[in-house]
């Protein structure tokens, strides 16, 4: 009886170190989650006694853990700063400590209606369990029936494409950029992750001017050997990779060097003004991308560094011989990165910036643009069904705090 009593005791160990694991799938907020979405989705069974019976036990219970866990209730809206295919971006602050942050609202209809492009649980994950100074941090995930909402790292120096509208680049500025890229971008893979949409809208600056990689809705996790199977092709058409582009007709496989190539593109917009594959139609872009040997051109009226022209080539190539194919290092060594004496790998974070953010407060949003608030496109939401439809279980674990971490 003695040793049963230990089993016990240890199996219940195990099962409580379960349950605090935030990664473990029956995690508390997991468990809380489940119960709070099995009476969302029981509101329109109420008349079967099963469920009446489970609703009626269990719908005050949910409601009271609803107001007791951290919630919309608890931040102060103050700007809308973005807004996306699936939600918007705003500005709050949390009202118990004054703290400001980004709440990236997404819609569920929207996620479920677009499930094969919407990426949600793979952008919680990343800024959930990243450990980078690249990587924007997720400091609170919540759910009610409609919506999910994600409390990030207010980052207030805006996004790199307002940058390059507001600012001219010249190659020593190019080159810090692109090299805290290439240091978030090694983050993403080494979580495993393809980001597969590399562009100056998804690069955010903080108070200080550094640079960090948000908007994780299009990653995708590799498989053991290295490379992604996917029949979808997601991304941004001027930063796209060919190989991304040839799985809208066939599952298309490809690794991380998709990434590089968004990274050649970015690279070539800063230092010459514009994106190396741009045409009038998106039929003529993905023509050009597609035939890229024939495509790439320098225009010569604009100064370019030979180590400049040749990492941007090395990026815009076949994947079979892509720069970075082989791994970051490669990338780390290219004479672009070395020939110089302004920062290293290991200093740049510490390193003077090309441009500091112009800031009065922490509510200063002056390097977002403006969005317009009636431009939001009209809201869907479930039904209430008779039948038990299970929209909610999709989200079931979503829910994080990163102070319980």
């Amino acid at each position: 009886m003695a040793t049963s009593g230990k089993d016990l005791n240890q199996r219940t160990r195990q099962l409580e170190e379960r349950i605090i694991d935030a990664r473990s799938p029956i995690s508390i907020d997991s468990l809380l989650d489940s119960i709070i979405a099995l009476v969302y989705d029981s509101e329109g069974l109420k008349k079967t006694k099963n469920f009446d019976t489970f609703y009626s036990k269990f719908y005050a219970s949910t409601r009271d853990i609803r107001e007791r866990r951290i919630n919309f209730d608890d931040f102060e809206p103050i700007k809308i700063i973005g807004r996306g295919a699936f939600g918007t971006v705003d500005l709050v602050r949390r009202k118990s400590s004054g703290q400001v942050y980004a709440m990236k609202t997404l819609s569920k209809f929207e996620m479920l209606k677009r499930s094969d492009s919407a990426f949600f649980w793979e952008e919680r994950n990343i800024m959930a369990f990243s450990n980078s100074d690249w990587i924007v941090k997720l400091h609170y995930a919540f759910q009610d029936s409609k919506n999910l909402y994600m409390i990030m790292d207010y980052m207030p120096g805006g996004d790199l494409i307002t940058l390059l509208e507001r600012y001219e680049i010249n190659e020593s500025s190019a080159r810090f950029y692109c090299a805290e890229v290439v240091l978030a971008l090694d983050a993403i893979h080494s979580m495993g992750y393809i980001h597969r949409d590399i562009k100056p809208d998804n690069m955010l600056l903080d108070a200080r001017g550094h640079l960090k990689l948000a908007d994780f809705g299009t990653c995708i996790k590799m498989d053991k050997d290295g490379l992604v199977r996917s029949d979808t092709a997601v991304g941004t058409p001027d930063y796209i990779s060919p190989e991304i582009l040839k799985s809208q007709s066939t599952t298309g496989v490809y690794g991380r060097e998709v990434d590089w190539w968004s990274v050649g593109v970015f690279l070539y917009e800063m230092l010459l003004g514009e994106t190396p594959f741009y045409a009038e139609s998106l039929v003529g872009t993905y023509h050009k991308i597609m035939h890229h040997e024939d495509n790439l051109a320098f225009p010569e009226e604009i100064p370019l560094s030979s180590e400049a022209r040749t990492l941007i080539c090395a990026f815009l190539t076949d994947r079979s011989v892509r720069l970075g194919k082989n791994g970051v290092l490669e990338v780390k060594g290219h004479p672009f990165f070395t020939n110089h004496n302004e920062w290293t790998w290991e200093t740049i974070k510490k390193a003077t910036v090309p441009i500091v953010p112009p800031l009065t407060n922490d509510e200063d949003t002056s390097n977002f643009n403006e969005i317009d608030k009636n431009d939001a496109p009209s809201e869907e939401s479930f039904s209430v069904s008779k039948t038990f439809a299970g929209n909610q279980l999709s989200f079931i674990g979503f829910s994080f705090s990163n102070e319980q971490q």
